[in-house]
């Protein structure tokens, strides 16, 4: 059986002094893994297109319950991730994440997210605390966690700051709450309820707006977007911790990236 497939590398695990299996970010397969023998070998003619972040045509074969990378096209690199600890840290993140909530499951939005996003970090086209941020909410969104900010759950009062209950994707404004605590900062992540610990961000309007254009916009306008610097870190942080709480898990390269950017 031969399978063609076009898509990302997004991971990949060295077998031996020669060998790799790698995961695959398909369009029309969900995510596959093969092997690709004789990959790491510099006269092989899989090596260019078998590394992680690499997007190449791949032609596929099974044998028995596995596939094997039989031929491949290099279609793009993204050479300028090399080129910087923080752009190779901040993909190989994204990579990670991708590995975690991706499935066999055909997904086009989410291929084109994670190249658009590599591109972008590869380019360097705006920041990449920006970039991280867009990839984090828009990606938490399509895999079935899209929050619902366009207004208060309870009143419908679409103006002023919110309170963004994480976990269950639900915000409501300060007069709808059972708990204000006056003197927590906006974007301020807090615990509520010594009962259940539920994360609680606060968030002003113009994060609010923020965050809906990246829900919702094209994919290709994804990063077309202006947040003051007095508001940056909020986005940022409420982007992060929305996919982090429901994806359930930290993340090494994460934590690497931060480290880098100190």
């Amino acid at each position: 059986m031969l399978l063609e497939v076009k898509g990302v590398v997004i991971r990949a695990l060295n077998l031996s002094e020669s060998d790799r299996l790698i995961t695959i970010l398909t369009e029309s397969h969900g995510t596959v893994t093969a092997y690709a023998n004789n990959s790491r070998s510099l006269k092989s003619r899989y090596m260019a297109a078998a590394q992680l972040f690499c997007y190449g045509s791949y032609v596929l074969y099974k044998k028995g319950d596995r596939f094997w990378v039989r031929e491949v096209e290099l279609l793009e690199s993204f050479f300028g991730l090399r080129d910087s600890v923080r752009r190779m840290a901040l993909a190989a993140y994204f990579c990670e994440v991708l590995s975690d909530v991706t499935t066999a499951d055909a997904d086009p939005e989410v291929l084109r997210l994670a190249l658009n996003s590599l591109y972008a970090v590869s380019r360097e086209l705006t920041s990449l605390s920006k970039i991280k941020a867009a990839f984090e909410l828009r990606l938490a969104a399509l895999i079935g966690f899209m929050p619902s900010i366009d207004c208060c759950a309870e009143c419908g009062r679409a103006s002023g700051t919110l309170y963004l209950d994480i976990m269950d994707g639900v915000a409501v404004c300060a007069e709808c709450r059972e708990y204000v605590a006056s003197e927590r900062r906006e974007g301020e992540l807090l615990l509520t309820g010594e009962e259940n610990r539920r994360p609680i961000l606060i968030l002003s309007e113009t994060v609010c707006r923020t965050m809906r254009y990246v829900i919702s916009a094209p994919l290709e306008r994804l990063l077309a977007f202006r947040i003051d610097e007095s508001e940056e870190s909020t986005f940022e942080l409420a982007c992060e911790q929305y996919l982090l709480h429901h994806v359930e898990k930290g993340y090494d390269t994460l934590n690497f990236y931060k480290d880098v950017n100190k």
